[in-house]
């Protein structure tokens, strides 16, 4: 099974409910490290839980505003990302 090295670039889009989730098949630099644990990310040693298709949708959102556009407020962040997967709901 190959590892993924995860780093303070890509680290963001990893985390779930202020939780990010090591398999087994992540490794973490250490400025990785550092971004979960300024930002108060609990790190879970085990699977991922299975998540929705919204929800799934609505963290890639949340992902791309705050590495895209650099939106760091968690509200406002949490308010888009259900506003565009409503969207996409009622346009699909």
């Amino acid at each position: 099974m190959a590892k993924k090295l995860v780093s303070d670039k890509g680290v963001e889009a990893l985390i779930v409910g202020g939780n990010f989730y090591m398999d087994g098949t992540i490794i973490l630099t250490p400025g990785a490290k550092d971004v979960l644990r300024n930002k108060g990310v609990t790190i879970v040693y085990g699977p991922r839980p299975e998540m929705s298709d919204d929800d799934q949708l609505e963290a890639t959102v949340a992902a791309l505003l705050k590495k895209e556009y650099g939106i760091t407020d968690e509200a406002q962040v949490k308010a888009v990302s259900c506003k565009v997967v409503d969207m996409i709901k009622k346009n699909a």
